[in-house]
């Protein structure tokens, strides 16, 4: 389950570093937003594929811990 956290975080650090530091996602992942706030930010900027890596990512940690 660690190993599984640190894959999703590494792949939102390297999304991070492709998207315009002004943009609403990059401002909720600096901050160290919540999976499910940075997902939403992600929608309302057109990241769609992120946002549903995000969300599926939770689901199966929440999946996997209970």
């Amino acid at each position: 389950m660690h190993r599984f956290f640190i894959q999703a975080e590494t792949m939102l650090y390297e999304f991070r570093k492709r998207i315009p530091t002004n943009c609403k996602t990059a401002k909720s992942i600096d901050r160290n937003d919540s999976w499910d706030r940075v997902a939403l930010f992600a929608k309302d900027d057109g990241f769609l594929e992120i946002a549903e890596q995000l969300e599926r990512m939770k689901n199966q940690l929440l999946t996997a811990t209970h």
